[in-house]
């Protein structure tokens, strides 16, 4: 506790001049002074204070101005520093210059102030403890100074001490002077509170302003990244925000675990944001980079660094800023960072998704673009608001444009009741269920779908509309349909073809045996005639053969020079005996008409077809005309798909019952027929047509009902023409000039025991020696016990078990050699192509004995 003032003390009349009472009254006097000033210094204490600035000398300044001198000589501030011990805040001494009125203590004062007052710090130690004021000396002692030491408390948290003192000769400090200097102190003290409170309260205001202008830069900053669909763009403008909203000298952002990796993009003050180049780090300070682990913001020298962070766990790169050195981040700077760092995650997901969304949208572009299958998409109006290419192709509409939008291509009439009934069923809730539109009328073609429809879902604006899959079934239709056709004419073909095979053994017999006859009738002129009536029978009916063994003959198209004249000759005697006796064949054919590229057989087999309906439509008989002839076209007068030049034009035209419009515009249609069931299959003209447009020809029809019917067929002429000489296509064979012949060792495997003999006998005749052999496999026994050398096998190509091809090359494979000539009634000569080069011939039957004769020769020579 502060010492009482003891009125009736004695003093030291060193300092009084008068009397003890004289002394005391004067004393008195002073001490009620001393109050009335102490208590208007007080009042003057609050005012002052009440305006005090914001650092601690504009409130020390004002308690030195009251204490000194006024009520104490000298006043020092003493506060408790970072080593828990007082170092002196401020001092004043009555004679100090007021200009100096802190911290001026070895100015103004002689330190041996300092030593007249020996108890002075123990006294500070016990105040600043217990929070009570002292007065020292405990008595009256005129030649000491007197002091007040008071605890200075901010929140009742000891800050200080204030010290008073009085220089000796002076009156000392009584009770009423201890509360005075203790209301001082307090004063002081809740003026560095509200002292601090204001700076605080200011700081705070200038932390929210800078907070609130980060805040506004931060979502201006989110706006343009979130716009952005580039990692790289993404970077930069993270980079720049950064160091815009922090004020930073540098800041950096890496990508270290993203499709752009690695990426490290460094903003600088009043420089342009640049990209780091791994090679070119060296040029900048140590740049940061991510560390393993990390989830949260972290300091690294003078960096503040936030992870971007990818998931809870994964981060894929960072943002760091750096001020200047020595730069403290406050706990809005990291928050901030952190919220920058979520939002360049944010932009870097969104722009992935952005892409994976991009590539699915335009793989799905490309998938419903390049279709087969029709897709419109129509609203609940049924009207058409989209379509892809496929269904453009289909229904003969343009491609699909958003300038398109708003007109309606139009749905076939055909196909419009159906559709809408389907669409009215998938509104209505049923399944999607597929339907078929058969004979849709779409421009001049008829043409099979089917179709399906699903709901789509109803999007915010409840437009939700109808997705309709539209296929073109048409050519699977006629796919089908000529499958079974092809079935249906290959077992035909295998019976023609075993009857083929059958019929030349047996006009193999007949010619052969017709020829070694006439050999033995050297003056019989007529029996020599009856022979040779004999022969040319056989070469005709050689020449049906052939015919039939074309039906059902599936091989794929082998397109080649043809002359049409030469084709349309040789098929004439066929033509004649299909139309029969009450038609006409009338050939108009011009010799120098030029070739074509097309295939052979199925130009003879397009021919036949076209007069057998030619045939059909003239039940009563007639005249079937057709004529081969030159032509130049200009394009213009030709479709849209062709070019103009040079042509080969053939026309077929009768003298039938002709066509109706609807049906000469069907007549093409695959499976299209008028003749009623088992009387046409309806593929032959479609198969006319695929065959001229597939040798860039075109073919058309014109038809008048009760006159007759015209197809006009135009093919390009290839890039030379005939001789034009006007030789037959049958030309007669140059004789064989006589051969040297020689001795000769011949295999012969023929399963026919009547063809066998008389090849023997043909051979013997012309001294050949002759092993025979009923079967492949007994032909291979011989070879294989023969001791001398075999010059030739002569084979049959079709016998069971064991055929020619395959002794042949068995045979073969012994002798590389070896000599090879198969016969056949129904192969071709491309039997031989599996055969040893050079060495193999072939023999269509019927054959004549001289020309088997020749053939041996030319081979063994």
């Amino acid at each position: 506790m502060a010492p009482e003032f003891d009125e009736h003390a004695d003093f030291d009349p060193s300092s009084n001049t008068g009397s003890g009472t004289d002394a005391f009254q004067t004393r008195a006097q002073s001490s009620s002074d001393l109050a009335r000033l102490h208590a208007a210094a007080l009042v003057e204490t609050e005012g002052v204070f009440g305006g005090v600035g914001l650092d601690v000398e504009s409130v020390l300044v004002p308690l030195l101005d009251l204490a000194v001198p006024e009520f104490s000589d000298w006043c020092a501030v003493d506060v408790i520093s970072d080593k828990n011990d007082l170092r002196s805040a401020a001092f004043r001494h009555r004679g100090s210059d007021h200009a100096n009125q802190v911290n001026v203590l070895a100015k103004c004062c002689d330190p041996s102030l300092f030593a007249r007052v020996p108890e002075l710090a123990a006294i500070r130690s016990r105040v600043l403890t217990n929070g009570v004021a002292e007065a020292w000396p405990q008595r009256t002692d005129a030649d000491l100074p007197w002091c007040v030491v008071a605890s200075l408390r901010v929140n009742n948290v000891p800050l200080g001490t204030i010290t008073f003192v009085r220089d000796a000769g002076r009156y000392g400090f009584d009770q009423l002077d201890v509360e005075a200097a203790t209301l001082m102190t307090d004063n002081t003290g809740r003026a560095i509170e509200r002292m601090r409170l204001r700076r605080e309260t200011r700081e705070a205001a200038r932390r929210t302003q800078r907070v609130a202008s980060q805040l506004h830069q931060l979502i201006a900053a989110s706006f343009t990244v979130n716009s952005l669909t580039n990692e790289q763009d993404i970077a930069i403008s993270v980079a720049g925000s950064a160091q815009s909203v922090f004020g930073a000298d540098i800041a950096v952002v890496s990508l270290e675990s993203d499709r752009v990796s690695p990426l490290r993009v460094l903003a600088r003050r009043s420089k342009r944001t640049i990209i780091v180049e791994r090679d070119g780090e060296s040029q900048f300070e140590k740049l940061p980079s991510y560390r393993s682990g990390k989830t949260a913001p972290w300091g690294e020298d003078d960096w503040l660094i936030a992870p971007i962070l990818e998931n809870r766990r994964r981060a894929r790169g960072i943002v760091a800023i750096r001020r200047e050195l020595g730069a403290q981040y406050g706990a809005e700077d990291i928050e901030i960072l952190t919220l920058l760092a979520q939002t360049a995650s944010t932009a870097l997901s969104a722009a992935e998704m952005s892409r994976t969304i991009q590539n699915s949208e335009a793989r799905w572009r490309a998938l419903v673009e390049t279709a087969p299958v029709g897709i419109i998409e129509i609203d609940s109006a049924s009207r058409v608001r989209w379509w892809n290419q496929a269904a453009a192709r289909i229904f003969a509409w343009p491609k699909f444009s958003f300038n398109l939008q708003g007109v309606e291509p139009p749905i076939p009439e055909s196909a419009r009741n159906q559709l809408n009934s389907l669409w009215a069923d998938v509104l209505g809730g049923e399944a999607p269920i597929g339907r078929e539109f058969l004979d849709v009328e779409v421009g001049e073609r008829r043409r099979d779908l089917t179709a399906s429809a699903v709901l789509l879902p109803t999007d915010a604006g409840g437009s939700g509309g109808i997705l309709t899959l539209i296929d073109d079934v048409t050519d699977a239709h006629q796919m089908k349909t000529e499958i079974r056709h092809a079935h249906r004419m290959e077992i035909r073909g295998q019976v023609a073809s075993n009857l083929a095979h059958d019929f030349n053994n047996l006009l193999t017999l007949i010619s052969g045996y017709a020829e070694m006859l006439s050999q033995n009738l050297d003056a019989d002129e007529s029996s020599l005639q009856m022979v040779g009536d004999i022969q040319a029978t056989v070469a005709r009916a050689s020449g049906l053969t052939s015919q039939l063994l074309s039906i059902g003959r599936t091989k794929p198209a082998e397109p080649v020079v043809l002359d049409p004249v030469a084709a349309i000759q040789s098929i004439a005697e066929v033509l004649e005996r299909i139309l029969g006796v009450d038609i006409e064949l009338v050939l108009e054919l011009a010799s120098a008409s030029g070739n074509v590229i097309i295939d052979a057989d199925q130009f003879e087999q397009m021919i036949l077809n076209l007069a057998i309906n030619a045939r059909d439509a003239m039940a009563e008989g007639g005249q079937l005309r057709i004529s081969v002839e030159p032509i130049s076209l200009a394009a213009n007068e030709l479709a849209p798909n062709l070019d103009g030049g040079e042509f080969v034009r053939i026309s077929v035209t009768d003298t039938g019952r002709g066509m109706d419009e609807e049906t000469r515009l069907r007549c093409f249609e695959p499976m299209f027929t008028t003749k009623g069931p088992l009387k046409g299959s309806g593929l032959g003209l479609a198969a006319a047509r695929r065959l001229v447009e597939g040798g860039g020809g075109r073919i058309r029809c014109s038809s008048t009902v009760g006159v007759g019917t015209t197809f006009e067929i135009l093919l390009p002429r290839a890039g030379y023409t005939n001789a034009g000489d006007g030789t037959d296509i049958h030309a007669v064979r140059a004789a064989v000039p006589a051969r040297a012949h020689r001795a000769a060792t011949i295999l012969l495997a023929e399963d026919e025991d009547h063809i066998r003999r008389l090849i023997v006998q043909i051979l013997k005749r012309n001294d050949y020696q002759v092993i025979e052999a009923e079967s492949g496999e007994r032909a291979l026994q011989l070879a294989l016990e023969q001791d001398g050398d075999i010059d030739l096998l002569l084979s049959d190509v079709v016998m069971p078990t064991m055929s020619g091809i395959e002794l042949a090359q068995s045979l073969q494979v012994m002798n590389p050699h070896l000599r090879v000539l198969l016969m056949s009634g129904s192969e071709g000569a491309e039997v031989v192509d599996g055969l040893a080069p050079e060495t193999s011939e072939f023999l269509a039957k019927p054959f004549r004995p001289s020309e088997l004769v020749d053939r041996i020769l030319t081979i063994l020579s």
